[in-house]
């Protein structure tokens, strides 16, 4: 009975379908067909069983998979007597980054506190990390691993900090909205409440013109 062996069919990456196979060969005497069962278990796979030289299963791998271990047992019958091998590998799940996380101590801020913001994923490779941060923080933040931090933040940091994680399987994303106290979520509403100002500002300004020049004086009833 020759030691079985475990074959598996390109890259084992998590999610995509992929087949793992045990084979093992027997010689008895006189030659015949010999009584030789193959059993794949472990991993996380069902248990499969096979009689003959070969046994086969598909499956779809998950990214908690990596690291667990396979086994083919090989069972050869010899009349009242058997005859057992096995052997064994350990999966290398590869996947796309998963459970990609983005949190702060809190979302709602005042001017002049600290600012952190964490960002975590799983993934196989390990991801490599990026931040979309708000327009008007992106020239001073210049951290692309897993935490930024903002000594005496303003409101010109508040907004949305999307975190992209990527690896060569894929990518993800998470983000958090930061607020200061005291800003509105709409942007419209202070350019109105400028506008109106400078509305008003013109025209006084263009009635104290117009008088200044020309003299204005009340008619009369």
């Amino acid at each position: 009975l020759s030691p079985p062996q475990i074959y598996l069919e390109g890259d084992t990456v998590a999610g995509k379908e992929t087949r793992v196979t045990c084979n093992a060969s027997a010689q008895v005497s006189p030659p015949d067909h010999p009584d030789l069962r193959l059993t794949l278990r472990g991993g996380g796979l069902p248990p499969s069983t096979q009689r003959g030289p070969s046994v086969g299963l598909v499956f779809t791998p998950r990214p908690e998979q990596h690291g667990q271990e396979v086994t083919c047992d090989a069972t050869l019958q010899l009349g009242h007597r058997k005859v057992n091998a096995s052997h064994a590998v350990t999966l290398w799940v590869w996947a796309a980054p998963h459970h990609v996380g983005v949190w702060a101590s809190r979302t709602v801020f005042a001017a002049g506190d600290n600012l952190t913001v964490t960002c975590q994923a799983e993934g196989n490779p390990p991801p490599w990390l990026r931040w979309e941060l708000p327009t008007n923080a992106s020239l001073e933040l210049e951290d692309g691993g897993s935490t930024v931090t903002i000594l005496a933040a303003q409101r010109a940091h508040g907004g949305t900090y999307r975190c992209l994680a990527q690896n060569r399987f894929g990518t993800g994303t998470a983000s958090v909205d930061i607020l200061f106290q005291g800003s509105s979520r709409s942007p419209l509403i202070p350019v109105v409440v400028t506008l109106a100002v400078v509305t008003i500002l013109a025209v006084l300004a263009g009635s104290w013109w117009h008088y200044r020049t020309r003299g204005w004086k009340a008619m009369p009833d």
